[in-house]
């Protein structure tokens, strides 16, 4: 019989989606899209980050 912690973290790992980089593909820092899904995932929560 299969663990049940260890399904659980295998379920976790593959309902995971693919998080947004904070980098463009020339290496700049483009965070427009990326705080705009953490806005969203969160409801407004999470405060806007210019780093």
């Amino acid at each position: 019989m299969k663990s049940r912690e260890r399904q659980r973290a295998n379920r976790r790992l593959r309902h995971r989606e693919e998080l947004l980089d904070k980098k463009n593909c020339m290496g700049a820092k483009d965070l427009t899209a990326y705080n705009a899904v953490k806005q969203i995932v969160t409801n407004g929560n999470v405060p806007i980050t210019w780093r």
